[in-house]
């Protein structure tokens, strides 16, 4: 992302303050590193490429503020060490990075995603782009959709469209299940069946791991019309 303007979106998104400790994973050549090193009060910059960390390294040596870390987030322990995100990652690593951001603690993130992703976030029960994704986000964060990204933001131009998200973790789920455990489960499998009446993903899923099935309640249901507060019903009944 080169565009400033989009850049500083960001940042005023974020609602960044001098005490703030904001985790960038992917930083690139440091533009929006540069914005949030000026208004937070450290940032934490992660990028896997050897060349560019090089090259960060040479840019903020007199930064203060800017701790770069090389390597792979996804492998990295950072859980506690920064309280908000502020992120243009690599479309590739999009779902493992917000899963594992959303098993951690933080108070806000913003970010740059491709519009079909961002988009499965926020899908409702129903919808064509419901899934996994969605289900999991819901009991985990609220995920709001701020504005789309023209590819004019980006050097070179990408082939797909983006959006701005922000997303902000729950304090709790917004219901219970007997077993979180369990119920990641449920939906990880059920979704691999989600265009089937649930009766006939269940009996697919049962040859995967044995389930209790006969106090399964929606079983005349598609799984993708399933709320997330009706699939803890199920996982509940099946893992009983």
């Amino acid at each position: 992302m080169v565009d400033w303007e989009t850049l500083t979106r960001l940042a005023d998104y974020a609602e960044l303050q001098r005490g703030d400790v904001v985790l960038e994973v992917g930083a690139g050549f440091g533009f929006l590193t540069e914005v949030l090193a000026e208004r937070a009060g450290k940032v934490m910059a992660v990028e896997s490429d050897p060349r560019l960390c090089g090259y960060l390294s040479e840019k903020f040596k007199d930064w203060g503020k800017v701790d770069l870390r090389r390597g792979d987030f996804l492998k990295m322990n950072l859980k506690g060490c920064y309280n908000k995100v502020v992120s243009n990652p690599p479309y590739s690593i999009a779902s493992p990075m917000v899963f594992k951001l959303l098993e951690e603690s933080f108070e806000l993130g913003v970010f740059t995603f491709q519009t079909e992703f961002a988009k499965r976030m926020v899908a409702k029960p129903g919808e064509k782009a419901y899934g996994r994704l969605s289900v999991m986000v819901y009991t985990k964060a609220e995920v709001e959709l701020l504005e789309p990204v023209p590819p004019k933001a980006f050097y070179p131009k990408p082939q797909v469209s983006s959006w701005m998200v922000r997303i902000k973790p729950r304090e709790k789920p917004p219901f219970q299940v007997k077993n979180w455990g369990a119920f990641e489960e449920a939906v990880r499998l059920l979704f691999t069946q989600k265009n089937r009446k649930l009766s006939k993903a269940l009996r697919v899923v049962s040859r995967m791991r044995p389930l209790s099935l006969e106090k399964a309640p929606y079983l005349e249901r598609k799984v993708f019309t399933l709320t997330p507060e009706e699939l803890g019903e199920v996982s509940d009944a099946i893992f009983a």
